[in-house]
Order: structure tokens, then sequence, then C-alpha cells
């Protein structure tokens, strides 16, 4: 059995296995990681998610997300597999009001409200670049855990904006496709 704590893999006998890393962020800024945040995402099977690999990596894209740090000193809200090279549909979320972020595997949006709420938004894949977004304020999504059980969950405001926003990445679409004037 496998415990992880603060980002480190044990053993239940406690030798530590491997540590979680830093996981490189593709950008627009090179034709080929480009040409990768335009695929669009496996779905991931669920025997997959209970392997040993998968749950390194997403212990690695959520320790990516905890630690990245743009050059213009913003952090990151949301971080979506395809992001870090993996063309799988997987993303995680920063909860709203915490420092948790939320793993969602295979998501599929609803939209509770058609309601649209323009903000601005920036991408940790299109650097130094920020535009106004129409986003639904009202969501709900079907999703696995990082455990492979099946969620289900509304989210708003906020919560709501960073999963559209991750989700697109799954669709190969970026922010900058949705700009609004």
């Amino acid at each position: 059995m496998e415990i992880s704590i603060k980002g480190i893999r044990r053993k239940q006998c406690g030798i530590i296995e491997s540590m979680a890393k830093l996981l490189h962020i593709y950008t627009i800024d090179n034709p080929e990681e480009e040409s990768f945040l335009r695929r669009i995402s496996k779905d991931v099977p669920k025997q997959e998610i209970e392997g040993e690999e998968f749950q390194v990596f997403l212990d690695d894209l959520i320790y990516t997300a905890q630690n990245i740090i743009t050059e213009e000193g913003y952090t990151a809200s949301g971080l979506s597999a395809i992001q870090v090279g993996r063309d799988v549909n997987v993303f995680c979320i920063l909860k709203e009001n915490s420092s948790v972020f939320e793993i969602m595997v295979n998501p599929v949006i609803d939209i509770i409200s058609p309601t649209l709420i323009i903000d601005r938004e920036g991408c940790l894949s299109i650097p130094k670049t920020e535009g106004q977004v129409a986003r639904f304020e009202k969501i709900k999504v079907t999703y696995l855990d990082r455990n492979g059980k099946k969620q289900r969950a509304v989210f708003k405001d906020l919560e709501a904006r960073e999963i559209q926003h991750e989700h697109d990445h799954t669709k190969g679409v970026l922010f900058t496709d949705k700009l609004v004037d």
C-alpha cells in the first residue's frame, strides 16, 4: 500500500519511493508545444487511474500547480495535463478560498445557468497575455476523482470559470480563441 504525504510517495514500510517534481509547462512560444496544446485529450481508462504511474503523474501535476510562478508573479488556479505534455482528459483546479487543488478526470460539463460573465483571464501556456472571456456562471460537472470514484458537483463564479478554462484545454482550445471585445 502507498501513502502520499506532502508530495512524497512512500511504501507502507516507510521507504521513500519518489518525490513529486515540477513539470515543464508547454507554451505557445514554442511551435511544437503549441501544436501539442491544440490536441484533443483522450479519456483515461479507470484501470489506468488506479495505477501507480498515473498517481505519480497526478502528484506531479498538483505539485506543479502549487509551485509554478509566472514571470509576472502569478500563481496557478488550475492546470491541465495537456499543458505539461500529457494528452489525457485530466486537470486540477484550486478550490475557492483554500490552497487545495482538486483533480478532475474525464470531466463532463452541463450548463446550469445560461448567464455569461465576462472577466479577465490569463494562462500559463500563453505568457504575458490576458484578455476578457465570457464563461457560464454556473455549471454541473460529472467527473472521476483521483481514485476513480464518480463525482458530481455544482460550481459557480470563479471555480466554474477555472473549470471551463481547463476543460477547454482538454479540447485543444486556448482562452485567446474565446476573447471578447
